[in-house]
């Protein structure tokens, strides 16, 4: 799964450095943004692809650290037959499992900010030239608009 991941992430960065489209394509990048900071780079924001990476890579490790803990309890809880020490395991126990809820959360939201991001900036993608096309003069008392095709 490793290997195939990297594979994925390698073949996205090539196409995305190599291919020179005009207007970028909103769809693409929203798939894209399923590998994080995948939609970032599609659309050369590398910056925030990094920035999205690298927030992405520490909500999965203290996911995977949370759980890891909860396990550990788990084992503790099962292996002991003190109250006292009971209690504190299962207390510890639940609070890693809120911290690793709370992490699944913020890797969700992340993911759905980055891949709005990334849409919205694919759909600006050629802003600069669209605005080239308008114009607006003033005549005298009117406004004019023109719009170059």
């Amino acid at each position: 799964m490793k290997r195939f991941s990297l594979v994925l992430l390698l073949i996205l960065l090539c196409s995305c450095i190599f291919a020179q489209p005009v207007k970028k394509n909103p769809n693409k990048a929203v798939l894209y943004s399923i590998i994080p900071g995948g939609g970032q780079i599609y659309n050369k924001a590398y910056i925030k692809a990094s920035a999205i990476i690298g927030i992405q890579t520490y909500l999965i490790a203290t996911a995977i650290h949370n759980d890891a803990k909860v396990q550990d309890y788990r084992e503790k809880i099962n292996s002991t037959s003190d109250e006292i020490l009971l209690a504190e395991y299962r207390d510890k126990q639940k609070q890693y499992k809120e911290k690793r809820t709370r992490d699944f959360w913020w890797m969700g939201l992340t993911l759905a900010f980055s891949t709005l991001d990334a849409y919205i900036d694919a759909h600006l993608s050629n802003f600069k030239e669209e605005k080239e096309k308008i114009h607006i003069r003033f005549e005298e008392e009117t406004l004019l608009l023109e719009y170059n095709f």
